[in-house]
């Protein structure tokens, strides 16, 4: 093979690599948004994502169903669905002496998984399923170049693809090494007498081609500024650069393009979740006016008692959005159940006498019932029948103590208490705050947890109701 044959062999394998670069650039990208339809297709058709809690018999206190025989600790291969009619997989995880049961439908892998390398659903950065078994049920370990998509269900999808655009990458640092050594061997053998100037033509060549890479590395616009010499084969190779530089310009361009897309869907799709939100809450208040004018309870008690227990619960660090919602909801609804109370029991001016007490105590079983028919409330069920539970075992309906009360109810029974006492009412005015944290100071260790009464009154002094 001749010198001039070699150099235009080595121009044909950097064009054609370029152009395969290219191709399977496109091809992620053209993977990449197929995939993130589907998610968007899964994450706005229904409830997507299950998390149970279960003893340690594997048994679901809340829909009152023995799991043993069915799942195991880990990844299970029990593929029929438990809480849903379609199938779904299932991994089970270790929480203190019980466990926790996380269900995924088999619909949310409805798309084409052959051009990705792996896949992984995370739960606290827990991987809960993955094309690749031996990963499931170990923690997720981030690596820079997989793309992780956030879903307001509580868990995570990472995708990894495969090589095909970080063979290209290394491309980008091959091809400057193989002009290198091509022009290094025309300057040997066909022009020793340009040496000098061609050398210095060289060294700018190169420093423009690792600025280049730097850019391409960045994410930043990729330029080539083609540096000025008589040498027509050098020439020709910038031209071929310039080309490339080009083409790789169009791909970044539609791959930020696609990106703005799903940007703008996602920021429709939050406005339209929040818009709905609102309407939900507008009604749901409207709701509990309604229980509160049937108990002849005057202002907003229920909108006081959200609010208060909305700030009682981000002093005690409780960030989980599923938490928060459902103390929001659950504080806004707690009485919802004395729609079934007679009017003369809720209404009497007087104390109860045991059996009108007794038909009182149900409200929170009428509640929690009436709540439970709404999908994904489980929560704020618990909050509406535990709200009169007390620290040592003497309220209702469950006589639960301790720990045993979730403490998203503990904060909306103790917010409960010092709204209902500092309130006017049809038969007593509202007490002062300082007179109602007196009578609560007589509640702590029988009503209240300890901590739990602290905590409120840091908030109390916050809002700066006391000193």
């Amino acid at each position: 093979m001749t010198k001039i044959n070699l150099i235009l062999f080595i121009i044909l394998i950097v064009i054609i690599t370029m152009f395969i670069h290219g191709f399977l650039l496109k091809l992620n990208i053209s993977d990449s948004s197929k995939f993130l339809a589907s998610y968007f297709d899964n994450l706005i058709s229904s409830r997507i994502f299950l998390k149970s809690k279960l003893d340690k018999n594997f048994f679901d206190p809340q829909m009152k169903i023995d799991l043993s025989r069915i799942l195991i600790e880990g990844p299970n291969e029990y593929i029929r669905g438990i809480y849903y009619s379609s199938n779904s997989i299932k991994y089970v995880e270790k929480s203190g002496n019980n466990y926790i049961l996380y269900e995924i439908p088999l619909t949310l892998f409805n798309f084409n998984q052959s051009s990705l390398k792996h896949y992984e659903i995370l739960v606290n950065n827990k991987i809960v399923y993955s094309n690749e078994i031996s990963k499931i049920g170990s923690e997720y370990h981030s690596n820079i170049l997989d793309s992780r998509y956030l879903s307001k269900y509580g868990f995570e999808i990472v995708v990894g693809y495969k090589n095909s655009f970080f063979i290209g990458s290394y491309l980008l640092i091959i091809l400057p090494t193989l002009v290198l050594l091509m022009v290094f061997y025309y300057i040997l053998y066909n022009l020793r007498k340009d040496a000098v100037s061609l050398d210095i033509t060289l060294k700018n060549l190169n420093i423009e081609l690792n600025k280049t890479y730097e850019e391409f590395k960045s994410k930043r616009i990729l330029d080539f500024n083609k540096q000025i010499t008589n040498n027509e084969r050098i020439n020709t190779l910038q031209k071929t650069f310039i080309r490339m530089f080009d083409e790789f310009k169009k791909i970044l361009n539609e791959h930020e393009k696609t990106n703005e897309i799903l940007e703008e869907t996602m920021a429709e799709l939050e406005e339209t979740n929040a818009e709905l939100m609102e309407k939900n809450l507008q009604i749901i208040s409207a709701l509990a006016e309604a229980v509160e004018i049937k108990d002849s309870v005057t202002g907003n008690h229920s909108k006081n008692v959200m609010d208060l227990s909305i700030e009682l619960a981000k002093e005690l660090d409780v960030n989980d959005p599923a938490e928060l919602e459902a103390i929001k909801y659950g504080a806004i609804l707690h009485d919802i159940g004395k729609i079934g109370i007679p009017e003369h029991i809720l209404n009497k001016p007087g104390k109860l006498d045991d059996k009108e007490f007794e038909i009182m105590k149900k409200h929170t079983i009428y509640g929690e019932k009436i709540i439970k028919t709404i999908p994904g409330w489980d929560l704020v069920a618990d909050v509406i029948r535990h709200h009169h539970e007390n620290w040592d075992g003497s309220g209702y309906p469950d006589n639960l103590k301790d720990g045993e009360i979730s403490l998203r109810a503990q904060i909306v029974a103790i917010v409960d208490v010092f709204v209902a006492l500092t309130e006017d009412r049809p038969y007593r005015n509202g007490l002062s705050v300082e007179k109602a944290i007196e009578i609560m100071k007589e509640m702590v260790g029988s009503k209240f947890s300890p901590e739990l009464f602290e905590k409120f009154i840091r908030v109390l002094k916050k809002r700066g109701l006391i000193n």
